[in-house]
Parts: structure tokens; sequence; C-alpha cells
């Protein structure tokens, strides 16, 4: 999501108290010409999600040809799902799953030690991911690119550094789409409140404004939760903060969401997903579409502003469901909060996804992509297909980076237009239901994964 990442701060926290020094890279905003490959003794890749994994595979090519003898370890959420693609190839020499820090260490310690090098086994380090109760260390930040680097919070014309934190990791709940779910299988590990305000400190040194919870799901454990925000608050009162919250959560602790804005919160991100009840069933998100309703007048009697997401082409999804959800953005007021790669979104089937099986039962998977890290699946009604082709084009010309960005609303109107023509044949000029005039808060990346 376009943030300092904490993937790289955690390990490399954890390795230098154990005495290694550590040196880290952001392919996101760094060129790996400027690292320093032949000079070190361990490579380790950080593959949170799917776009990391790409860059991090990349990387990984680039190491092999020109060291093939340097060890390369890979680790996190994707570095644990793509594993087979990792190890069949050569790419690494070490699967690092789960709670990584602990096993990055040890290895780290292998590697270091000239009596212990011959005898560290290559591919089997983590392979089956771990999950410990550590201590976390307080990530360093030292060596990482400055927050201006990074994505900021945006409330109009206004924009503010925004620092990255994680109070837990895994997740209680296993959403049949997410990535966390085949890896954690409903596991949660909260992170000592302590290190996470002292995190909090270091980036309001650097800078921050406004800090980011990315956990899975900030009211798994609400206690947990609410200690730390009510003493974020009272160190820091005008600091403000954005999470992410489930549907099921939001109607679940509706007396919580006043705390959260009094302490601070500016925006939820909630994952909506679909508005069709048996898509969502398929997705195990734990609401139907009557709860996005009740969701939203929660939060708007809490004073909190949500922003919804959406998986918005699945191999469930109809014409009708597509124009449902455009719909029901449109008719909320939503299309301010709704950021427009959304409507781009199709849903990714890495490997060991629990969708996997069902989809083959159907008959609806093409074989799996080795560049997407991805497998392959056909709608039922090929113009889906293509819409989200076109569609995909014009989001991503209207957030050009050279560019002032094209307004959210007209970009909609665009979207519904593409929909209309393609699902319907209507090719009349389209206009968007009058919105609710407010500046809605938001940050400035709209990357999800």
């Amino acid at each position: 999501m376009g943030h300092q990442p904490l993937g790289l701060a955690s390990p490399a926290a954890a390795l230098r108290l154990a005495g290694h020094h550590v040196d880290t890279l952001d392919l996101a905003v760094e060129s790996p010409e400027t690292a320093r490959f032949s000079e070190v003794d361990l490579i380790a890749i950080s593959m949170p999600m799917h776009t990391a994994a790409r860059l991090g595979i990349e990387l990984a090519e680039r190491i092999r040809h020109r060291q093939p003898q340097l060890p390369i370890a890979c680790y996190g959420l994707y570095a644990t799902l793509i594993h087979d693609r990792l190890t069949r190839d050569g790419l690494a020499d070490y699967i690092i799953g789960g709670e990584y820090e602990t096993a990055l260490v040890g290895l780290a310690n292998q590697i270091s030690s000239p009596s212990a090098r011959s005898h560290v086994s290559p591919v089997g380090v983590g392979l089956f991911p771990s999950f410990p109760r550590q201590q976390f260390p307080l990530p360093a930040r030292d060596g990482l690119p400055s927050l201006s680097e990074y994505a900021r919070l945006r409330i109009g014309d206004e924009e503010r550094l925004t620092g990255y934190v994680e109070s837990s990791r895994g997740c209680a709940h296993q959403c049949t789409h997410c990535p966390i779910t085949p890896v954690y299988g409903g596991r949660l590990r909260l992170v000592q409140p302590e290190t996470v305000l002292a995190d909090i400190d270091q980036l309001v040194e650097a800078g921050a404004q406004h800090i980011t919870f990315g956990d899975p799901d900030f009211l798994n454990a609400v206690p947990h939760s609410l200690a730390i925000i009510e003493q974020m608050h009272s160190r820091y009162p005008t600091l403000t903060f954005d999470a992410t919250i489930k549907v099921e959560h939001l109607l679940e602790y509706t007396e919580v969401l006043p705390r959260l804005r009094e302490h601070g919160a500016l925006f939820i991100t909630s994952a909506f997903e679909s508005t069709n009840d048996a898509i969502l069933h398929h997705l195990s998100k734990g609401h139907v579409r009557a709860d996005l309703d009740r969701a939203l007048a929660a939060t708007e009697d809490a004073g909190l502003i949500v922003r919804p997401t959406w998986v918005a082409l699945t191999p469930w999804t109809t014409p009708d469901d597509f124009l449902d959800l455009l719909a029901f953005i449109e008719d909320h007021g939503l299309v301010e909060h709704v950021q427009p790669v959304q409507y781009a979104i199709r849903l990714l089937l890495p490997p060991g996804s629990p969708l996997i099986a069902t989809l083959d039962a159907e008959d609806r998977l093409d074989g799996f992509d080795e560049d997407s890290l991805t497998h392959i699946w056909h709608s039922n009604d090929p113009r889906l297909d293509l819409l989200q082709l076109e569609i995909s084009q014009v989001v991503e010309s209207s957030a050009c980076t050279n560019c002032d960005p094209e307004p959210v609303n007209e970009t909609f109107r665009k979207v519904k237009a593409i929909a209309h023509r393609h699902l319907r044949g209507d090719t009349d000029y389209i206009e968007v239901a009058q919105q609710p005039r407010r500046a809605v808060p938001g940050l400035t990346e709209s990357w999800f994964c």
C-alpha cells in the first residue's frame, strides 16, 4: 500500500540485535543497482503480498545470474504460497513463513558461523510456517527511504506524511480469497503495545502526522487495539489514524466506533467485496448485502468515514452483479469513497487458495500463470473479461503519476459508461447522481496487494 516497509524494518532490528550487520533496500522506491550484493553473506527478500512477490522474483533472478552461490532466503506470506516456484527454479535456498524474525536470525547465525556454514541445509529453514509467540523488536527504520517517498494522507488539498505500523499479525477469520488464510489458518499474533507505541514515537519524530494501522483487521483483539490508540492519542492529541475493519466487526463492536473517532480515526477501510450474497458466501466474508447498509449507518452515527474495498470481478460475477455494485456505490453516495482501481480488481488465486478446489470442480480454471502468480479463471460471460481490460486502462490513465489525477467522479462516470456499453449495449451519455459534498480523506496511493 505504498508505505515504508515494516517487513524490512522488523527483521532488520531482530538481526541487528543478534549482532549482524544489515542493509535494507525497498524495491518499491529504490533501484537494485544501488545495492552491493557482492559484499554480503545472505540476501533475505520480503514477499508479504502479490506485487512484492513479483518484484522479489525479479531481484532473485538478477542475483542468481550474477552471483549463483550467494544464499537467498524468501520470507513472508507470498513466499510461503509460492515456495514451489521459488525452490523449483532455484531462486531461493530458504523459505521462511509465518513469524519470520526468529527463523531469519537463526539462519543468519548459522551462515555467519564458519564451523556451522557447511551444515546449513538449503531449502528447508521454515519451509512450513511457524508461529512462535515472540517479543517483537522495535522496527529499525534507519536506512529506509524517508516517509516523503511513500503514500501520504490527503484531505482536500492538504497532504500529510504518513507512518505505517501493525499491532497484530495473522487474522482470526478465514476469508477464502485472502492470502493470510492458507498461511495463518485463523491464527493471530499480537505485537506488544509498548513496541507499537515506541514505533509510533519514532515515526512522529520522522515527521508523521498520520498513522495507518496495517493489521488485517484492527478489531481482531479489541482491548489490545483500544489500549494502543488511547495511549497514542494521549501522547499525540493531533495525530490521526486509519485502520482496516471487516463489516462483521463494524456491526459486532458498534459501541467501540465512537471511541475510534474520539482517538483520531479519520477513516476506516472495510472489505465490502460484493453486493451479491452468494458471492459473499463463496468468499466466507461473514456478512450479507443487508449488513453493508447497517455498517454504513453505524459508522455514520459514530462520525467515521468508510472507504469500501471490492472484489469487483469474481468467477461468479454476472453482468447484473457488476452493474448492481456500481449502483450501490452511487446510490449510497460512496463514489468519492472508492478508489477507482477497485472497479478493475479481479479475484487473485495464489497457490494454496481454498477457492482453487471449488473452481476446479466447476471447470472454471485455465491453468497457472507463472508471471502473475495466480491461477487463471474465466467468467461465464466473456463480456466481463473484456470489461475488466477496458476499465483497467481507464483507471490506470486516470491515476497517471506525471499529471493531475482525474476527479474520481469523472472516472466513475467513465467506468459506469463502459459497463453499460459492454453489458447493456447502452451508448447514451451516462451521468452520475449528485454525491455528498464533503472532503473524503484517503491515501495518495491505492495499492492493496
